[in-house]
């Protein structure tokens, strides 16, 4: 099999929630990923009759979020309280059935993930002129071939998840960073009207966005909730993320406006920097049972994407 699919599979089970270069968002009101995701826990589990009518009242209760991960923040924390021991290691644990499912041909044919991949890339190439050409294509191949090197570590388990996590994101920031210098402004404009166009068309033929979907506010407002957050961890953890994201910025910016000539493995390695002091900060925020709690969120949301088209980027 073409190796590009777990590539992009890996991408998505790793990127949960974090901005995509191309703000492709997922339109599919399909219940599909949640009948998936809660028979995924019924069979990984062993869930008990009681445990998964519990779950999928919990999962229905989160449809107004849908297709945001949002959604299974009310599970997580029920899943946290109910769960035995046995259940949420099983749960946390790496993901064996990544290989044997993400990246069958079923499962491609059913989201179109390459097909998607390829029409992408296929526009990209088509706006571009002949100087940039050569310039995308290395883009394109460091990032292929950093991926590829991730999913290898993912496989074989030489790297923890937080370790994959880091290192995900730094490909990512340096892919958007690297992609945002080669552009024209009239090129970005270009693929800004073709992303809207797509969303567009996705909610006239498909629907299915929950209510609140679309709604930042409600949906940050639902993970405070569930963790039952005081005012004083919301303010740190606002404040600590606006730090984050400034410092991710800052590097951007001075990577696209030439006053910094990283190497990519330098852009990557202060992404990894930044995202390591920034998740060592964001931990003491938290008290364990919501670290368990944002944990076990975690593990569903990367199981729902599996199912889920793209997601909705936050």
């Amino acid at each position: 099999m073409n190796k590009i699919l777990p590539i992009i599979i890996l991408s998505l089970l790793f990127t949960t929630g974090c901005e995509n270069f191309f703000g492709m968002q997922d339109d599919n009101g399909d219940p599909y990923a949640n009948d998936m995701l809660l028979y995924n826990l019924e069979q990984d589990l062993a869930l008990s009759e009681k445990q998964i009518s519990d779950s999928r009242n919990f999962l229905k209760s989160g449809r107004d979020y849908f297709p945001d991960n949002t959604s299974l923040w009310k599970l997580a924390s029920y899943l946290q309280e109910n769960l035995t021991e046995e259940q949420k290691e099983s749960l946390l644990s790496h993901p064996e059935y990544l290989q044997a499912e993400e990246i069958s041909e079923e499962n491609d044919d059913h989201h179109k993930r390459l097909r998607h991949h390829h029409r992408m890339d296929e526009f990209i190439q088509s706006i571009l002129n002949a100087d940039q050409l050569s310039d995308y294509e290395n883009i394109v191949n460091y990032k292929k071939q950093s991926l590829e090197q991730l999913y290898n570590s993912f496989k074989n388990q030489t790297l923890t998840k937080q370790e994959i996590n880091r290192k995900m994101m730094g490909v990512t920031e340096w892919f958007r960073a690297a992609m945002d210098k080669l552009l024209t402004e009239e090129q970005k404009s270009i693929l800004e009207q073709m992303r809207m166009q797509k969303d567009d068309h996705w909610r006239k033929h498909k629907g299915g966005y929950g209510k609140h979907a679309m709604d930042h506010e409600k949906m940050r407002q639902e993970m405070y909730d569930v963790l039952g957050m005081t005012y004083e961890q919301i303010s740190n953890l606002e404040m600590l993320e606006e730090s984050f994201k400034s410092s991710l910025e800052s590097l951007h910016n001075n990577y696209v406006d030439g006053a910094v000539n990283y190497t990519p493995e330098e852009y990557i390695q202060n992404v990894e920097d930044i995202s390591n002091s920034f998740h060592g900060d964001k931990i003491s925020i938290f008290d364990a049972i919501q670290l368990e709690i944002i944990e076990i969120h975690r593990a569903l949301a990367r199981r729902f994407m599996k199912h889920s088209r793209w997601g909705f980027k936050g």
